[in-house]
């Protein structure tokens, strides 16, 4: 009998798990969709039609002339937001019918692009290490910015938010499911619902924790809801870039250097000696002498020159008056000669 009642509350357990798990497909009335997304239910905002209707952003709201219409009465509880058809035509979907036009049909749902990426943030000092470095020891969170968070919207997603997966790998290799943080808990990195933009997790990762050791970690994110990622596996769309965190001890801008042993090598220098040869010059000294020549007396035969007589120099005016003595002799003796 124990085991009869426990069948049944298990089945009822599962009663009521199956369509909360089940409903992120189902889309509300005029809720978002994205690109890469099947099996969606639009049911809710089709009302009574079975088409819907896609008009640019420029179209009058009195256009009955829709771009684009799809009849969806077979796909209307399994719809795929197929990248081909919706790529270039996001936004509005009208459920349609003849006879409405842009401003008077009501919104069936929107076609959005999906948008994923993430950045690892050191709790211990508040800054984005993401592609950077992280002292190893310091406690890290993740931040997830995208538009799938509206996912969530839909009633009775598990977590109230997109279902978004953090592939955490090792500078080994390995890909972690789970880290574990100071406080010794271990956070799963799976299906982790955002329900918002930017959403945070809390202090995930212990950086200094021996099971990860130092090394460069590469890290991204993935949302599969719906199969939208294997339908649409952009990078930036339904995944996000990968981003790595060099974790260390030491900055990795600031450089080391090595030391070095100077050697010294012996040079024998030859200096050669100049001796200045000094040249004195010896002022020369002229002594002038001046020749006084007296007239010796005539004789019959023929006059006579008294030889020169050499005497010190006199001062000019002294030898001119001696000069002029001596002619007036020599003058006076050759006319007493002559009488």
């Amino acid at each position: 009998m124990k085991h009869i009642v426990l069948i049944i509350v298990l089945a009822g357990l599962l009663m009521l798990a199956g369509p909360a798990t089940a409903a992120i497909t189902d889309v509300p009335a005029g809720g978002n969709v994205f690109i890469g997304e099947q099996g969606l239910d639009i049911t809710a905002g089709l009302g009574a039609n079975n088409q819907i209707a896609w008009f640019p952003s420029t179209a009058a709201t009195s256009s009955a002339v829709p771009e684009e219409v799809i009849d969806v009465t077979a796909t209307k509880t399994a719809f795929s937001v197929d990248s081909g058809v919706f790529s270039s035509r996001t936004g509005n979907w009208y459920s349609w019918a003849p006879g409405l036009t842009a401003g008077t049909a009501a919104v069936a749902f929107r076609v959005s692009d999906p948008y994923l990426a993430i950045k690892v943030e050191d709790t211990d000092v508040n800054v984005d290490v993401t592609n950077k470095w992280l002292y190893r020891g310091d406690e890290a969170r993740f931040r997830i910015e995208t538009n799938l968070y509206t996912i969530g919207q839909r009633a009775g997603v598990p977590g109230g938010g997109a279902p978004v997966t953090i592939n955490f790998q090792t500078p080994t290799g390995a890909i972690m499911s789970s880290v574990t943080n100071k406080a010794g808990t271990s956070n799963q990195l799976t299906d982790i619902p955002v329900t918002t933009t930017p959403f945070y997790t809390g202090k995930f990762w212990d950086s200094g924790n021996s099971r990860y050791g130092p090394g460069t970690f590469t890290i991204w994110a993935e949302c599969n809801a719906n199969s939208m990622m294997d339908n649409y596996p952009a990078e930036g769309k339904t995944k996000s870039a990968k981003v790595t965190v060099l974790v260390q001890e030491r900055n990795p801008l600031i450089t080391v250097g090595t030391a070095t042993t100077a050697t010294t090598t012996a040079t024998t220098v030859t200096t050669a000696q100049t001796t200045a040869k000094v040249t004195t010059t010896v002022p020369v000294m002229t002594i002038t002498t001046a020749e006084v020549t007296t007239a010796a007396p005539e004789t019959s035969a023929s006059a006579t020159t008294a030889p020169a007589r050499t005497s010190p120099t006199r001062t000019p005016g002294f030898g001119a008056f001696l000069s002029l003595t001596a002619g007036i002799a020599a003058a006076v003796m050759f006319s007493y000669h002559r009488r």
